[in-house]
């Protein structure tokens, strides 16, 4: 079995939600109903109860537990479901997008608009992903649905088949709403749940650009009014961080390109007439998000420019920085040098006078008075013997140590302390003790 087709636990924690509503939702009270299937018998019991009941409108609901979970429906239920319902083979490449996964694998692919005609019978099937804000661990994370939809042009029957990222999802949440409430639009539209899935989940991507935008701006600023003789508030950790925002930037186009296509698509669909719709007003719908996944892809792509030119300016200013550290040691290496051959050319000055003093001025020697003469002792050997003991003992040392360069010679070197360079998110979080400063914006509504 491929990665993509395990997308289905052997033991589902969630049920598998059916929301209805009957043929005729006008004339009919107490049309709406709700199932939940946790086995396989509850689906079959389902299926056979329904044989005889025809619906307006029914919603299949499937969930994750979380976004790199498998679904939450053995393969034996959904076969079941599928083959009750009479779904084509084109449905299967939707849950094929719902595995298990331990990375951010697949990150911007996107099911592309897929529709199949057959007599009377028309099926839509596609995927979106969108930021949903995750207000327990205070962060933004990309998140994926996907849905499945079955028109009969004959008998007016929609079916809909609704893959969530978690369970109780926000377009999970609307949708039953408006099958309970019998809203106008399920009864009007067959394309309500469509515009459901864009009005829930489409409008944050403005906020999500805005707030890595916010994060991106200081460090812009920083980094341009930052000269390279100066101190540095901005070191390479503020670098991994504009490389992240730029692939987070970068991204953004990719999947709202991906929006934009099944929007077109909507819009055909619906303005074809192939699939009948008598409100005007979802038409306009599809057209408005897709002027807005545009302005949100312009946008995002600007930012990503913008980051990847701040990235390129703070990584030759740190390397311009590191070329005037070396050129400043340069300088004092070169002024030390300077400093040893003066000091070496006084020694070899001083040296031999310095040598001829020390050697008179040992017992060695004694002025004899009488005679008016300078009376050595036998005994001066021992000096000679012992210097040139000691010469030869330090140059064995030398080549000993030269021999054995590693471990004795980085004893001898002198340990430097790099102190860490404060920039300006870590001393911000330091003085607010670790408060989001963005968390107004990025609370949701």
């Amino acid at each position: 079995m491929t990665l993509f087709d395990d997308y289905c636990l052997d033991r589902p924690a969630e049920p598998v939600q059916v929301f209805e509503v009957g043929q005729d939702a006008t004339l009919l009270t107490g049309s709406y109903q709700q199932s939940d299937l946790r086995t396989l018998e509850d689906t079959a019991s389902f299926l056979e109860n329904s044989q005889n009941k025809p619906y307006k409108c029914r919603l299949v609901s499937i969930c994750q537990k979380n976004s790199w979970q498998k679904l939450q429906i053995t393969k034996p239920m959904l076969d079941l479901l599928v083959a009750g319902h009479g779904i084509g083979p084109s449905f299967w490449a939707v849950p094929s997008c719902f595995y298990r996964r331990s990375d951010d694998l697949e990150g911007v692919f996107c099911l592309p608009f897929t529709e199949s005609c057959s007599g009377s019978i028309t099926e839509i099937s596609y995927t979106l992903r969108y930021p949903e804000y995750k207000p327990q661990e205070n962060k933004w994370v990309i998140r994926q649905s996907g849905i499945y939809h079955r028109y009969d042009k004959t008998s007016s029957h929609s079916l809909f088949v609704l893959f969530n990222p978690t369970p109780r999802s926000k377009a999970h949440l609307q949708a039953e709403n408006s099958l309970r409430d019998l809203r106008p639009e399920v009864e009007s539209d067959p394309f309500w749940l469509h515009r459901v899935l864009f009005s829930e989940y489409f409008p944050a991507w403005r906020k999500y650009i805005a707030v890595h935008e916010q994060r991106f701006l200081p460090l812009a600023g920083s980094t341009i009014a930052t000269f390279i003789s100066g101190p540095l508030s901005l070191g390479y950790d503020s670098l991994s961080t504009l490389t992240a925002l730029q692939t987070r930037f970068l991204e953004v186009p990719a999947i709202l390109a991906s929006a934009t296509d099944i929007l077109d698509e909507l819009c055909a669909v619906v303005s074809s007439g192939s699939v009948p719709s008598r409100n005007n007003a979802g038409v306009q719908f599809f057209k408005n998000q897709r002027r807005e996944c545009i302005a949100n892809s312009h946008n995002a792509s600007h930012l990503q420019e913008r980051t990847q030119i701040v990235s390129k300016l703070l990584a030759d200013t740190l390397l311009f920085r590191n070329q005037v550290l070396a050129k400043e040691q340069n300088s004092n290496m070169l002024q030390l040098n300077k400093s040893a051959v003066f000091i070496t050319t006084l020694t070899l000055v001083y040296l031999p006078s310095s040598f001829l003093a020390t050697v008179f001025g040992m017992n060695f020697f004694d002025m004899d008075q009488a005679n008016n003469r300078i009376v050595g002792t036998p005994m001066i050997w021992i000096f000679f013997v012992s210097s040139i003991a000691l010469t030869a003992f330090t140059f064995l040392l030398y080549y000993w140590l030269l021999r054995r360069d590693g471990p004795a010679f980085r004893a001898l070197v002198p340990r430097i302390q790099i102190r860490p360079a404060w920039n300006f998110e870590q001393v911000r979080r330091r003085i607010t003790g670790g408060a989001n400063a963005s968390i107004e914006l990025q609370s949701p509504a």
